[in-house]
């Protein structure tokens, strides 16, 4: 299912994570910090939940939490073909893989499954608004056509020839400053994948990775009070990003 719809919450709150990269014990602690009651709240991830941070092989016990919601990011992506080619193992082994390459194949292949079963979208009401996640950018700036895409295939190509996959994990365009349109079909979209030093908003798209796993802070938003609650991680590490 490559594309999700969840249910409003009428229990409780709706929390937005950046990307976490390994760094589990500060997602932990943050959620103390906003007093996270995992009989009523949920979280929603915006993907790279592994890579870089050193608590990377934690994400299968994370991932199966029932308040957990994660979108697939560029990172679970990359494990899931990092063994496609050398050049895609070289790119992994760069960006924070080593942690899942050194594990035997069979351990391998149960990360894999559930990484590539993760979403690349996720859709929710909150109050009178609908809020979408993804990783990286919402392609054509259209939900309705995102998701058009997604029901026929993650290989489906964009208008611009690459795949809806890659538009979904890979894309800066629109933080980098090329002109795009607000997101058509959706309120809010909050996504992840570039850095900021705050969480800040380009048309109507969140960006809430605040760069935990290079010493920065890890950022929760609170989707039904749009509260903004952040850690300092130091969980950090050297990498480029």
């Amino acid at each position: 299912m490559l594309f999700r719809t969840l249910p409003a919450n009428t229990l409780g709150r709706d929390f937005v994570v950046g990307d976490v990269h390994g760094c589990f014990d500060t997602l932990g602690l943050l959620l103390g910090q906003v007093d996270f009651d995992p009989e009523r709240d949920r979280l929603l991830s915006v993907g790279d939940l592994i890579d870089r941070g050193p608590r990377s092989w934690q994400v299968l016990d994370w991932l199966a939490q029932m308040w957990l919601f994660a979108v697939r990011g560029n990172h679970e992506q990359m494990a899931i073909d990092y063994d496609a080619s050398d050049a895609w193992r070289e790119r992994y082994a760069r960006n924070g893989g080593e942690w899942f390459m050194a594990l035997p194949p069979a351990q391998q292949q149960r990360y894999r499954n559930v990484f590539a079963a993760m979403p690349l979208a996720i859709e929710l009401p909150v109050g009178n608004r609908l809020v979408g996640l993804v990783h990286a950018d919402c392609p054509e700036d259209d939900w309705v056509v995102f998701q058009a895409r997604l029901a026929s295939g993650e290989g489906v190509a964009c208008s611009n020839g690459q795949t809806v996959l890659h538009e979904a994990t890979w894309s800066r365009e629109r933080i980098r400053g090329q002109v795009r349109a607000r997101v058509a079909g959706v309120d809010l979209l909050c996504v992840g994948h570039s850095p900021v030093s705050l969480a800040r908003q380009r048309d109507n798209v969140l960006y809430v990775d605040t760069g935990a796993v290079y010493g920065r802070q890890l950022t929760l938003l609170c989707l039904q009070e749009m509260s903004v609650h952040s850690l300092a991680c130091t969980e950090s590490a050297c990498v480029d990003e």
